[in-house]
């Protein structure tokens, strides 16, 4: 049965106005959907698989090596840095960003690369969360490069993780 116009009060979907969950078929298909869905490790929400490895964190120099390739220096050894989020590899080449100490989290990868899902930069032992920023038009971005209203290049802003709301535009 279907219905136009608004839904009564208290309707719903044993009163026909939602035919398919009524079906049991129906109900049993999204339920076996949800439970492949986490079975395989992918967020429903986010539609991201499971990571490669477990998540490390390393500090170091940020560095660029041979043909602009993103380098970590740690006291240990250089890391070779990747990410799959294109506006953090953007950042992770930031001429501002170089030479500067910066706490990195992610996965090591089987290349021996360290794939950054979460980029910090450090200064006085504090974290802090890497935005860039426009003070003409008042518009965040994620990543460098000019604003997207008046094409003015953006400034880099470093907030102290302890003052980074939810709400605010950052580099993961």
């Amino acid at each position: 049965m279907h219905r136009s116009g608004p839904v009564p009060r208290g309707a719903g979907a044993r009163s026909g106005f939602w035919p398919l969950a009524e079906s049991c078929a129906c109900r049993r298909a999204l339920l076996a959907l949800a439970s492949l869905t986490v079975a395989a490790g992918v967020s429903p929400a986010l539609g991201q698989g499971p990571t490669a490895g477990p998540s490390e964190t390393l500090q170091g120099r940020l560095i660029v090596v041979g043909g602009g390739q993103p380098t970590l220096k740690t006291a240990q050894r250089d890391y070779t840095l990747s990410a799959k989020i294109s506006y953090l590899s953007h950042t992770l080449q930031d001429q501002r960003l170089l030479s500067r100490e910066v706490r990195v989290e992610g996965t090591m990868k089987p290349d021996g690369t360290f794939e950054v899902a979460h980029l910090f930069t450090v200064r006085d032992g504090k974290l802090y969360k890497v935005r860039y920023y426009c003070n003409i038009c008042n518009i965040a971005a994620l990543e460098p490069g000019n604003c997207v209203c008046c094409q003015r290049p953006t400034e880099l802003q470093e907030i102290p993780l302890s003052d980074a709301g939810k709400d605010a535009i950052m580099v993961p």
